[in-house]
């Protein structure tokens, strides 16, 4: 599925050492910026094409977003902020499992 790169997302490897801790090379891609997300059930990409259809970009499925399953994102190294980002998503949703 090709996307669209946005500005922001252009602009990523520019601003997200200093925010995050950790380098990150440019991404070519939006579905590339996906897969560099903390976690699998959070790298879903949703876009409302111009023909009214949906695409739906999920780089590693959907399968863990629907079992409620928090897990790093095995191409990456565990996220510097992984503990804060487990606490925000149990804080949202109780039900959540989390598996390191």
């Amino acid at each position: 599925m090709k996307m669209v790169r946005t500005y922001k997302q252009s602009c990523v490897h520019l601003w997200f050492e200093n925010r995050f801790g950790e380098p990150c090379e440019a991404l070519p891609d939006t579905d590339t910026a996906l897969s560099r997300f903390v976690a699998p059930a959070f790298a879903i990409g949703i876009r409302l094409e111009g023909d009214d259809s949906i695409s739906i970009a999920a780089p590693f499925g959907l399968e863990d977003m629907f079992a409620m399953v928090l897990r790093p994102n095995p191409r990456r190294p565990l996220a510097k902020d992984w503990d804060k980002a487990v606490a925000s998503a149990s804080a949202r949703w109780p039900e959540l499992r989390v598996e390191a």
